[in-house]
């Protein structure tokens, strides 16, 4: 049976680059933003209006519609919209090939019906206070400038999860496991990630 792990996280937890780790030492294909460079190739909308798009639901009372080329499946959408089905194709495609580890996009969701695969689903959470530490460290930000990153961020995710789904971005009873990583060590959450796809 097809194992798949879909990692949905909090800006400044490092789930993605803990996903990236577990992935690796798996052997098993790794998939996060480099979808999005396929969606857009996909999409055949030019670039910068895409990447605008990248996670982000579409504004409620302004939604320009870009696509006016032959496809029926994307004519008359926004980019948003054109943008989440072009990688939902993505995802449902790359799950065909093996087993995989996808971060974000939705993933869970979309491959919730397929029951075929056995998929599993990790949150990943951490304080507040040390995902700005994280931002900080990592993007070379004041405390001030992370910490309006970081809410930003999960605002953004949340809105965008939630309207493509229908399920609260982030609540536990959604997910198959959530994980507090500044509660535990890398290496240890790597290895209970090993233990969750191995008996899946």
């Amino acid at each position: 049976m097809r194992k798949i792990i879909c990692i949905g996280r909090q800006f400044g937890s490092g789930g993605h680059f803990i996903a990236r780790k577990f992935a690796e030492r798996e052997c098993i294909p790794y998939y996060d933003w480099k979808i999005l460079d396929r969606a857009i190739e996909a999409s055949g909308i030019a670039r910068h209006i895409m990447e605008r798009a990248d996670e982000r639901m579409a504004h409620p009372l302004w939604q320009p519609v870009y696509y006016e080329g032959n496809s029926k499946k994307y004519y008359g959408k926004n980019a948003n919209d054109i943008l989440f089905e072009a990688q939902k194709e993505i995802i449902l495609e790359d799950a065909k090939k093996s087993d995989a580890v996808f971060v974000g996009r939705c993933a869970d969701y979309i491959l919730r019906e397929f029951t075929d695969y056995c998929v599993k689903s990790i949150f990943f959470v951490a304080p507040m206070e040390y995902r700005i530490r994280q931002t900080m460290e990592v993007d070379h930000l004041s405390e001030k400038e992370a910490s309006v990153k970081v809410r930003k961020s999960d605002k953004m995710r949340s809105a965008y999860y939630n309207y493509y789904t229908g399920h609260d971005w982030g609540k536990p009873s959604d997910y198959n496991y959530c994980m507090n990583v500044a509660d535990n060590d890398e290496e240890e959450i790597i290895t209970l990630m090993g233990h969750i796809y191995n008996i899946s």
